[in-house]
C-alpha cells in the first residue's frame, strides 16, 4: 500500500531533499540571538548613562544656581533613580525574551505534531491513521492558520481512498456494484468515516470549497455535518444518513442519493441537476432556490419540504409524497412529471424572464482529462 506522501510526486528535475530542507530551517538560537544582542546593548548603554550622566543632569538642573552643600548625595540620588529605571527596563526585556521563547517553543511543538500527524495518515494500520486524523482535528482547533490546509489534506486523504475518477452522469442511475457497498461506512472504512466526521464538525473556512467529487461513499453517516459549498458532484451517497446536514450551496450535480435520509437537511441553493433521489426520505428538507432540473424524485418522501423558488423543469416526481410541502414560486414546465392525482393548477409558475440566470455549465467541464504522455526529450 502506498503511503499518503507517495501520492504527491516531486516536480520533474527537482528531487526532494529532506535533509537540506531540515538543514535550511533557522535554529532557535539564531532567532533569539538578534533580540538578545539588542537588549544587551541597550542595557549597557543604560548602565553607562546611569554612571556618567548624573553629574551632567545635576548641573543642567541647577543652571547658574549655587551647588548644594551635599553635592555627592545629590549625584547618588540621581544615579539611584536611573539605576531603578534600568532595572525596570531589564525586567521588561527579560519578560519579552521569555514570551518570545515560549512562542518559538510552542510553534516548534505544533510543527512537530503536524508533521507526525501527516506521517500517520500514510501508515498501514487503521488505528494509526485514526490517530493522525484526530490529531489534525486538534491542531485545526488550536491553530486557525492551519485550518484551511488541514481541510484540504483530509479531503485529499478521502479522495485517494474513495474516489472513482471514471464516474460520470450515467453512474448516478445505477447502484454501486462493490461487494462491500452494503456495509456501513463506519465499519467498512473507519478512517474515511472519521475524516468525513472531522470535516463535518469543523468550523467552516471562508471561501473554501472542499473537493469531494466522484466519491463512492454509500451508507455514509454525515448527520449534522456542516459542509457549506462542498463539491460532491457525481458522488455515490446512496442510503447515506444526512439528517440535519447543512449542504448550503453544495454542488450535488449528478449525485446518487437513492434511499438517503435527508430529514431536516439544508440544501439551500444547492445544485442538484440530474441527481437521483429515488426513495429518499426528505421530510422537512430545505430545498429553497435549489436547481432540481432533470432530477429523479420517484417515490421520494417530501412531506413538509420547502421547495420555494426551486427549479423543477424536467424533474420526475412520480409517486413522491408532497403533503404539506411548500411550492411557492417554483419553476416548472410541461416536462415536469408530477405525482398521480397531484393538482398543480394552483401553482403559479415563475416567468422565465423573472428568473435569476442559472450559471451555464456543461458536463464537459467535469470530464476527466486523460493524462498526455510527454514524448519530448528531457532538456539538458
Amino acid at each position: 500500500m502506498k503511503r499518503f506522501e507517495d501520492h504527491v510526486p516531486p516536480l520533474p528535475g527537482h528531487p526532494v531533499r529532506t535533509d537540506k530542507i531540515a538543514g535550511a530551517r533557522p535554529s532557535v538560537l539564531s532567532r533569539v540571538s538578534g533580540p538578545f544582542t539588542l537588549a544587551a546593548l541597550l542595557g549597557l548603554a543604560a548602565l553607562a548613562g546611569a554612571v556618567f550622566l548624573p553629574r551632567y543632569l545635576l548641573a543642567w538642573d541647577l543652571g547658574t544656581a549655587k551647588p548644594p552643600a551635599d553635592y555627592a548625595a545629590a549625584v547618588n540620588n540621581i544615579r539611584t533613580a536611573l539605576l531603578q529605571g534600568v532595572g525596570g527596563l531589564v525586567l521588561l526585556i527579560g519578560a519579552y525574551l521569555t514570551w518570545r521563547q515560549l512562542q518559538l517553543s510552542r510553534h516548534g511543538q505544533a510543527t512537530e505534531s503536524f508533521s507526525s500527524a501527516i506521517a500517520h495518515l500514510g501508515d498501514s494500520s487503521v488505528d494509526v491513521r485514526l490517530g493522525g486524523i484526530y490529531a489534525l482535528e486538534r491542531i485545526s482547533r488550536s491553530s486557525t492558520t492551519d485550518r484551511r490546509v488541514i481541510g484540504e489534506i483530509l479531503a485529499a486523504f478521502i479522495g485517494n481512498r474513495a474516489r472513482d475518477p471514471q464516474r460520470d452522469i450515467q453512474h448516478a442511475c445505477h447502484a454501486t456494484t462493490a461487494p462491500d457497498s452494503a456495509i456501513n461506512l463506519s465499519l467498512r472504512a473507519p478512517d474515511i468515516h472519521a475524516a468525513l466526521t472531522v470535516l463535518g464538525r469543523r468550523d467552516p473556512v471562508r471561501n473554501q470549497v472542499l473537493r469531494l467529487d466522484r466519491m463512492v461513499l454509500p451508507k455514509a453517516n454525515l448527520a449534522s455535518a456542516r459542509l457549506h459549498d462542498v463539491d460532491l458532484h457525481f458522488s455515490d451517497l446512496a442510503e447515506a444518513s444526512l439528517v440535519g446536514t447543512d449542504l448550503t450551496r453544495a454542488d450535488l450535480t449528478g449525485v446518487r442519493l437513492a434511499g438517503a435520509i435527508l430529514v431536516d437537511a439544508v440544501l439551500y441553493q444547492a445544485d442538484l441537476r440530474d441527481a437521483v433521489l429515488t426513495r429518499a426520505i426528505a421530510e422537512g428538507v430545505d430545498l429553497r432556490g435549489t436547481d432540481l432540473t432533470k432530477a429523479e424524485l420517484r417515490n421520494a418522501n417530501l412531506r413538509g419540504a420547502r421547495l420555494d423558488y426551486g427549479d423543477l423543469r424536467g424533474a420526475t416526481l412520480t409517486g413522491a409524497v408532497l403533503t404539506g410541502a411548500s411550492l411557492k414560486h417554483v419553476v416548472f414546465d410541461e416536462t415536469t412529471v408530477w405525482p398521480d392525482g397531484f393538482d398543480f393548477s394552483h401553482l403559479r409558475p415563475v416567468r422565465r424572464r423573472s428568473l435569476s440566470p442559472i450559471r451555464p455549465r456543461t458536463y464537459e467541464e467535469f470530464a476527466v482529462q486523460a493524462a498526455i504522455a510527454e514524448n519530448d526529450p528531457p532538456a539538458k
